[in-house]
């Protein structure tokens, strides 16, 4: 991590009386300091932590530094990103480990890594998981949209589905807009064997408008689903293909 020198400098300011310059008198900000060190991270572990739904978390932790010396560390994981819930390993989602540190003039710095909980179905049953997503919108795309990490897909209630982004993540990490632009909210239902529709239609974000999933085809063999989703407001339809991650 990098260590973050912030240096406040303080000016004193020279009074000098009399017309013969007889004296003077210097002031200063008595007893506030001139540099203050943020706290140094050492984070243990990965940056990015994947874990099977319903596997035990074993926080990893951290310790931090204030000019060569310890200082205490506080942790605090996140409600989960998408579904908006306190941090559970039995619902997959996103979560966000924070771990802060205040120096002794009161300044506090923070470092964070993130948890994913996913489970892999088999694409014939079931489409939850973890996946790269690769999109291309109204016939064009560029690098930025290609290996996208990540798309989750979890099970709602047996056959209903939720995605976190029905876009594929085009404007919330292709454009690094933010998951305020992720299209959430659509609900994917189960047919039969190898057989999911989606009727829903979501809001892409700040964005608004409408965005429908049109298509869903799953391949069970290749762990690869492509969605087709019509975001007939402003005129675009997004390509997405998914490509399950086996972790």
């Amino acid at each position: 991590m990098k260590n973050m020198k912030n240096t406040f400098r303080y000016l004193s300011y020279l009074a000098c009386c009399g017309f013969l310059l007889t004296g003077c008198e210097a002031e200063s900000t008595a007893e506030i300091s001139e540099v203050t060190n943020f706290a140094v991270f050492d984070l243990t572990g990965s940056d990015e932590i994947l874990l099977h739904k319903g596997e035990e978390y074993v926080e990893p932790g951290a310790t931090a530094e204030e000019a060569g010396e310890p200082v205490e560390v506080s942790t605090n994981i996140s409600q989960g990103w998408f579904r908006g819930q306190n941090f559970d390993t039995d619902i997959s989602d996103f979560y966000t480990v924070s771990y802060s540190a205040i120096n002794q003039d009161g300044f506090e710095a923070t470092v964070s890594r993130t948890i994913i909980v996913a489970e892999n179905g088999d694409l014939v049953d079931d489409i939850s998981g973890l996946y790269r997503s690769s999109i291309v919108r109204n016939g064009a795309t560029n690098p930025n949209q290609q290996g996208i990490e990540y798309v989750l897909i979890w099970e709602k209630e047996p056959g209903v589905y939720g995605i976190s982004d029905a876009i594929g993540g085009w404007y919330m990490y292709g454009t690094n807009y933010g998951i305020g632009y992720a299209a959430q909210g659509a609900t994917i239902t189960k047919n039969g064997p190898n057989s999911f529709t989606s009727s829903s239609t979501v809001p892409v974000g700040a964005f608004g408008g409408e965005a429908k999933i049109t298509a869903i085809t799953t391949n069970p063999q290749a762990k690869t689903i492509d969605i087709t989703t019509n975001w007939a407001t402003f005129g675009y339809v997004f390509e997405v293909h998914l490509e399950q991650v086996q972790f």
